[in-house]
């Protein structure tokens, strides 16, 4: 034997957000980070940074072999913490973790981040995030959740509970709000109260120890992989714990291992009841489908299951020419394959939000704005902050000659990302059609302003409305050729569905009349209202910048320019509160705001009650 192999694991230093905040709340969320450093020292020496830092320094102290930056967390319970030089160790490689959901509002801050920090590849913990980022994205894998085996396990516990519900009805989990109710009025059910992530009432939710034996003891448990058809904790959680999992049939839970009535039930509303009465009538069967079940789990889903991030740096070290890494579906393994070869398919999760806002660009270029607004907006209902249907709803708004309502959607989403997440610069895609509106509105001279106000922004969509509003063509600090393409998160389905930026600007450039316009759409007096309102806000924020630059505040000044679309006022607050938030006093304000608002639901609750009585 080889005296002189080293056998010690590399070292990662892991740049994680500041999530103690959460050991006041919902401390199972806390666990899940805590989970995720337990789950990367199977492979590695970990050294968790979670303040902020010189990344140099750090570097120079630590010597890793690889760092890691949690990117995305949507969540603002917890703290982003400020990394500085990160330029700095060139030679050490580096990969993102996108802790966040795939449909997150922070997406076009976490593919800033990765320019901001030249980060060239990231994991992320949601099998369905290929659904949700740009398709020509490179080095994107998925790093998916798991369990720890020694909490979630077969306790051996009585079956005393024949159905737990756990989770809110809310509009993002469509499976659930159509199951639960059936359940919960047919069988006696364990019903847990959903409670947001903030809420101080979540600290008194079952976590752990107990809430795994709670599940021990339920013979079914429902999980819901949301609109997006993800595999959530809960997937694994319960028939780990040793129930029986009830489940929505999705591309990404058949990838994880599951089939019907072998180690689990696909349901949904119309034989939901049905599998159940079958299975309590069988309880043989039932007692097979959840030791199968448990089964699965222990043996391709638990907290030594997930190698791909220390896979992709043993590959990374000694990547031959020639080869590059790939990653064998949603769950696989990460592993080189020649670089000619074809790319691995990719599984959708055929998530309903994507079906609306594919139906909402088509019904846009077709000029039927109705029908394309309604696709948008079902999309908001799902979730009121994406994204997409915002942009696309602002893209309704062009076309339908309300660039002023366009101009106030886009800032909100430009806010959003520089400001409320912290990124150096927006998606580029809303920064273009931004200044598109500005142009629409008679303010060339504004948007030619501007153009070069985020630097390091190159797209297609920023090419076409550079050459729009410059004549001869122009060039800022860098030229297009010179700057690395950012891509946005709104590429795939105009690139499908439009043909490309410049077919989808060009055609939102024509005149109201040669497009069909509904009648009765006009709405001059609103747009007169509007245009009132961004006038003061514009003077304002004059004002409060030249305040700030003048009193050597610039640290407060926001990462916005001072439009009026742009509340640039309510971004200075904002500026102020983050200053604040690691502080002891911003933490016992915190508290004594979540106090009193738990006080106002409860007395809200025995409000209602109360009525319900006297009914």
């Amino acid at each position: 034997m080889n005296s002189n192999v080293d056998h010690r694991k590399p070292k990662l230093v892991f740049f994680q957000w500041d999530h103690s905040p959460y050991s006041r709340y919902a401390k199972y969320m806390m666990q899940h980070t805590l989970d995720h450093v337990r789950c990367l020292e199977q492979h590695f020496e970990v050294v968790v940074v979670n303040e902020d830092c010189d990344y140099g320094r750090i570097c120079d102290r630590h010597e890793p072999d690889l760092t890691l930056f949690e990117l995305g967390y949507q969540l603002n319970v917890s703290h982003r913490i400020d990394i500085r030089n990160a330029s700095a160790h060139p030679q050490v490689p580096k990969a993102g973790l996108l802790n966040a959901d795939s449909w997150s509002w922070t997406r076009a801050g976490i593919l800033s981040d990765l320019d901001r920090w030249g980060i060239g590849v990231c994991f992320s913990i949601c099998t369905t995030v290929h659904d949700y980022l740009p398709p020509n994205l490179d080095g994107l894998y998925v790093w998916p959740n798991f369990i720890d085996p020694v909490v979630f396990r077969d306790y051996g516990a009585e079956k005393s509970v024949p159905i737990m519900l756990t989770g809110a009805q809310v509009a993002l989990y469509p499976w659930r709000r159509r199951v639960f109710p059936l359940l919960s009025q047919s069988y006696p059910c364990l019903i847990c109260p959903p409670h947001t992530y903030a809420d101080a009432r979540a600290a008194l939710a079952l976590t752990g120890e107990r809430y795994a034996r709670t599940l021990n003891a339920s013979l079914f448990v429902p999980s819901c992989g949301t609109m997006a058809g993800e595999v959530v904790r809960k997937h694994l959680e319960i028939p780990g714990a040793g129930s029986c999992l009830i489940a929505e049939r999705t591309p990404m839970a058949e990838a994880a291992g599951f089939v019907h009535m072998e180690n689990c039930i696909f349901a949904d509303s119309g034989d939901v009841l049905d599998l159940v009465d079958s299975l309590i009538q069988d309880r043989d069967r039932l007692r097979r489908i959840t030791a199968a079940g448990h089964d699965l789990v222990h043996s391709r889903h638990t907290i030594a299951h997930r190698p791909q991030i220390h896979q992709w740096f043993q590959l990374h070290k000694a990547l031959p020419p020639g080869r590059r890494i790939e990653q064998e579906g949603p769950f696989g393994n990460v592993v080189a394959v020649e670089r000619a070869a074809p790319r691995f398919p990719v599984r959708s999760g055929r998530g309903a939000d994507r079906a609306l806002l594919a139906n909402g660009y088509a019904s846009l270029l077709r000029g039927e704005l109705e029908a394309a607004r309604k696709g948008f907006s079902d999309c908001l209902a799902y979730v009121g902050d994406l994204p997409e249907g915002l942009f696309g709803l602002a893209l309704c708004d062009l076309a339908g000659g309300d660039p002023a309502e366009a101009a106030i959607r886009l800032g909100r989403l430009i806010e959003t990302i520089t400001v409320v997440h912290g990124a150096q610069d927006p998606d580029p895609a809303e920064w273009a059609v931004y200044l598109f509106a500005l142009s629409r509105l008679g303010r060339d001279g504004e948007a030619r302003r501007l153009a070069d106000w985020y630097p390091r922004l190159s797209h297609p969509a920023l090419d076409y409305i550079r050459g729009f509003l410059f004549a001869p063509p122009h060039t800022g600090p860098k030229t297009a050729n010179d700057l690395p393409r950012r891509p946005s998160i709104h590429d795939g389905f105009v690139v499908t569905k439009a043909r490309g930026w410049a077919d989808l600007l060009t055609e939102l450039s024509q005149p109201r009349s040669s497009r069909s316009v509904p009648a009765g759409s006009g709405r001059a007096p609103a747009v007169s209202r509007r245009a009132a309102v961004a006038t003061v806000r514009q003077l304002l924020a004059h004002a409060t910048e030249f305040t700030l630059t003048r009193a050597g505040l610039t640290a407060l000044r926001p990462n916005i320019p001072s439009t009026g679309e742009l509340d640039y006022l309510r971004n200075v607050v904002r500026q102020v509160r983050r200053a604040i938030y690691k502080t002891p006093f911003w933490s016992l304000a915190a508290d004594t705001r979540r106090f009193l608002k738990a006080r106002r639901e409860r007395r809200e609750l025995f409000r209602r009650v109360d009525a319900a009585q006297k009914e």
